[in-house]
């Protein structure tokens, strides 16, 4: 397993065809926003559980590895005991700024994560400290974890994440003035200040879809060879992620098809067969179909195709054109196949 993960990052890197297959490179964004607790015995005996908010952004160079850049903001109380220091009881305030790679874990097979984005980081950097225990001390610092991105659109996220911290900084101060230890051995400094933090957040992928591969290349043919049912095949009627609105780049395909409509001698009936994609729920899936099939119906009709003759229906995500583990299959399973009928 770690050499099949050293090598899919090696294939990021240099570019090989394996990389290139994964999709659209492109800018994030995002925020977080947790708890942070002290981890180490040392930085333990200086504060307590407090707060971190985490404005991020980066550049996906593919859909496995990219470059992460993020800010960090901590605040954290002090402790309960009563040293008889100066400004014992103020809060420890630390800004930073850390840098490094992001790795995502590739799902497309696994159907149940098709809509997450499961990914680590590990990042360098320094921070600063504002107040308390760690006031006007800067160093280095490290920031290393991961996290799940849930996409409830196609470009929003909502993510949860965890991470494990260390700052080349110790807690002041470590004695009485007196130098008389107050502190248990696991406890005592200097020592770097280490914490764990946890939360959630929101992220914005900047990246679109691939568009769908070209359809065949009559824009809406009938099939001589069916002497009862015919097919008409309509260029380019495919929709957006999650929409039932008809796109403007299939309107010149829909003019034409609603001409032919018109000029088709004989009783007929058309069936409007609308489809999604394998995201979301069966149920939601079934609506979303049907309305996409209603959206082509609506627009032939105000385009002078007889109402009377045409039937909209929907089948969900039961009936895929393609494959719905790769994003150019699952654009072209968003889809409103029309069947004409005699």
């Amino acid at each position: 397993m770690r050499r099949l993960a050293s090598w899919l990052v090696f294939a990021s890197l240099v570019g090989s065809p394996l990389a290139g297959a994964f999709g659209e490179s492109g800018p994030f964004l995002g925020l977080d926003l947790g708890v942070s607790d002290p981890i180490n015995g040392n930085y333990r005996a200086h504060v307590k559980t407090g707060f971190v908010v985490s404005p991020y952004g980066g550049y996906m160079f593919n859909d496995l590895i990219g470059l992460q850049v993020q800010g960090h903001g901590l605040g954290q109380p002090a402790d309960d005991d009563d040293r008889g220091f100066k400004n014992e009881e103020d809060w420890t305030g630390i800004l930073g700024i850390t840098a490094g790679p992001r790795f995502v874990l590739p799902t497309w097979d696994v159907p149940i994560f098709e809509a997450m984005e499961l990914y680590a980081t590990a990042q360098g950097g320094f921070f600063g400290g504002l107040s308390g225990r760690l006031d006007d001390e800067t160093g280095g610092g490290v920031s290393i974890g991961g996290g799940i991105d849930f996409y409830v659109t196609k470009n929003v996220a909502l993510s949860a994440f965890g991470r494990w911290n260390r700052l080349f900084m110790d807690p002041n101060p470590h004695f009485l003035p007196d130098d008389t230890v107050v502190q248990s051995p696991g406890e005592q400094g200097p020592k770097d200040a280490e914490y764990a933090t946890v939360g959630i957040g929101l992220k914005y992928d900047f990246r679109e879809p691939p568009a769908p591969p070209a359809p065949p290349a009559c824009p809406a043919c009938v099939c001589p060879e069916c002497p009862v049912s015919r097919k008409i095949v309509l260029r380019n009627v495919y929709f957006d992620f999650d929409q039932a609105s008809i796109r403007p780049d299939a309107v010149p395909a829909l003019t034409e098809a609603a001409d032919i409509l018109k000029g088709e001698e004989g009783e007929f009936s058309l069936v409007l067969e609308g489809h999604t994609d394998s995201y979301g729920g069966e149920s939601y899936n079934q609506g979303l179909s049907e309305r996409r099939a209603e959206a082509v119906r609506k627009w032939l009709t105000e385009n002078g195709v007889p109402a009377e003759r045409i039937r909209a229906v929907g089948f969900g995500e039961s009936r895929p054109a393609a494959d719905n583990k790769t994003p150019s299959g699952r654009a072209l399973n968003r889809r409103v196949e029309p069947k004409l009928e005699e």
